[in-house]
């Protein structure tokens, strides 16, 4: 009896005190810019690999605040390839295999670079393949077909992002119809870089950079600071803009690495995209309003990490890697959620759900 007496006269105390004692509630900065990274390819064997390869110090990965878990399948098959994969991400439809930034019926939808160019923001895609790529394009273009790279760079043409570097050179020099997209660019202002030392020397906006007829080399034959630095330069350029930002950057070789069995080349291409990772996370922690959302549009390789013994009670036994294909698997893919907003970003997601929940937190919200 006695202690019920004390807990009713505290709670008539604690109504009794004045407001400013109270704790007062979180109020969440608006998200301003969102920065999306795709490591193509890259499943949660592939970040494993890494993290044992790095002997265990710690990765970009380890900063993130939430972590999800990412379904991949396309609307026609149970493994997706990056043209689908990307287009989920970028619009909120699963679409078919090969085809970019349409629905299975073969209409446009906007993507989240249409968008937030609309809602008056900025805009910004760096990769390590060639701007024409499937993954790129998911985010610039509209056809029924990823190897329509004329389709693909005349989205680029018309949607104008304010920062694009990666390879690609042919495609933007020389059309079918005889036309030259860069020079077009040029004429609407565009800055045009030829090395990554010009793109970080331009300090202005519209930028475009294009280092390679096609693909740039890999990880082990190109700048080992490129992702990281054309990221950061880019982050640089976008942020100067008070309406804040969408920026897409792919790690696209890590892709190509899996799809040869070259784990080799795979930690290479994982450690220049984990130092701009980095770079991204660093940017949100200067930036309040910034969320960095890390994901892969699917797994290659299907790649396991397998003990040389099953003897488990030595010490070591030394590990493999071992892959079941050189082609994509239907192993679903982690989210890393960093920054404003990344609560948002847990448990088990559609890719679509991406698309989703970045236009409600950067595009529905302003």
């Amino acid at each position: 009896m006695k202690r019920t007496l004390h807990i009713l006269l505290c709670a008539l105390l604690m109504q009794d005190l004045p407001t400013a004692a109270q704790p007062a509630a979180t109020v969440e900065a608006p998200v301003r810019n969102v920065i999306l990274m795709i490591g193509d390819g890259m499943g949660l064997a592939q970040v494993a690999a890494w993290m044992i390869e790095n002997r265990y110090e710690p990765v970009a990965f380890d900063r993130a605040q939430y972590t999800a878990i990412c379904k991949t399948y396309s609307a026609n098959n149970r493994v997706t390839d990056s043209g689908a994969a990307a287009t989920a991400m970028a619009t909120g439809v699963k679409t078919r295999n090969s085809w970019i930034g349409t629905d299975p019926a073969g209409n446009s939808r906007e993507n989240l670079t249409e968008l937030a160019k609309a809602k008056g923001l900025v805009t910004g895609i760096v990769v390590t393949s060639y701007l024409a790529d499937a993954t790129p394009a998911a985010f610039t273009a509209h056809t029924n077909d990823r190897h329509n790279t004329s389709a693909i760079v005349q989205g680029i043409v018309r949607l104008k992002p304010d920062v694009i570097a990666g390879g690609g050179l042919s495609y933007f020099e020389r059309q079918d119809d005889g036309s030259n997209p860069l020079e077009e660019l040029q004429k609407a202002g565009y800055s045009y870089a030829a090395t990554p030392e010009e793109f970080y020397a331009i300090d202005r906006t519209p930028l475009i950079g294009l280092f390679a007829e096609k693909y740039m080399p890999e990880a082990s034959r190109r700048d080992s600071a490129y992702l990281a630095r054309a990221t950061a330069h880019m982050l640089e350029l976008l942020g100067k803009h008070s309406a804040g930002f969408f920026a897409m950057i792919e790690g696209s070789q890590i892709d190509g690495a899996c799809h040869g069995n070259n784990t080799s080349r795979m930690i290479d291409e994982m450690r220049d995209f984990d130092r701009a990772v980095n770079v991204a996370f660093d940017f949100a922690d200067t930036h309040p309003g910034t969320l960095v959302l890390v994901v892969a549009d699917h797994e290659t390789g299907g790649l396991t990490i397998v003990s040389n013994d099953r003897d488990f009670t030595a010490s070591e036994s030394g590990i493999q890697y071992n892959y079941s294909t050189t082609s994509h698997s239907g192993s679903p893919v982690i989210l890393y959620a960093y920054g404003t907003g990344a609560e948002s970003f847990s448990g088990v997601l559609e890719n679509t759900d991406i698309f989703r929940r970045v236009k409600a937190l950067l595009i529905d919200a302003k």
